[in-house]
């Protein structure tokens, strides 16, 4: 490789915003490639930084995409890490908690319908969304549900939480809007649990009657 072009490694001299010309790198390669095509090492090259640095500001990629894409530097992994804590019967609102601790922070408003208004905005972004959400947050819900129809069980409760985040932050609508987070996981976290680990259609319901066990 040449001198000249070649990375350099550790810290960079001087003033340059070095984290923030790796989102600017990584923004331009989420609106180019889905979100499993783009790999840091091809962040570090796009910044024209060493590849360590991607990893010193950024835990991983899945926290480098919400920052690039949305302002928000979170990372799922840590996010719905809380939920290994808690009994399996409190992870229904426990996802609920998880979700908003993410997106109430102060400072935050106007983030989720951001990031949702630069997901639609370009097939390529959309599939990286689909992307992201299956791999980093669906995989993570399908770890919590049910053996029996996990993948669904956890499609459905990622549906719901995007619903229940469109109402909270996108549309406002009220009550949802300013709710308290706690009384939020209250009301939600049922519907929540019932998707992880209930009986999933009325025709489970019927069989599992005792009147249709006899």
């Amino acid at each position: 490789m040449d001198s000249t072009t070649a990375p350099r490694r550790g810290r960079r001299p001087g003033a340059r915003d070095t984290r923030g010309e790796i989102i600017a790198a990584a923004g331009q390669l989420f609106a180019d490639e889905p979100f499993d095509r783009v790999s840091l090492r091809a962040v570090a090259r796009r910044a024209g930084v060493d590849p360590a640095l991607v990893h010193h500001y950024f835990s991983g990629k899945a926290e480098l995409f919400l920052t690039a894409v949305a302002d928000v530097p979170a990372d799922p992994a840590e996010v719905f890490g809380v939920l290994d804590e808690l009994p399996a019967q409190e992870c229904g609102a426990g996802l609920v908690l998880a979700f908003t601790a993410v997106w109430d922070q102060p400072g935050r408003d106007g983030r989720f319908t951001g990031f949702v208004t630069t997901m639609m905005s370009s097939p390529d972004l959309t599939a990286g969304a689909r992307e992201f959400i299956t791999t980093q947050i669906g995989a993570r819900v399908t770890a919590l549900a049910d053996p029996a129809e996990r993948e669904l069980r956890a499609t459905l409760a990622v549906s719901q939480m995007l619903g229940m985040a469109m109402l909270r932050y996108t549309v406002k609508v009220e009550p949802i809007a300013s709710m308290e987070r706690t009384r939020l996981a209250d009301v939600y976290g049922p519907t929540f649990q019932h998707y992880l680990v209930g009986r999933l259609s009325a025709s489970e319901l019927r069989n599992s009657s005792p009147a249709s066990r006899r």
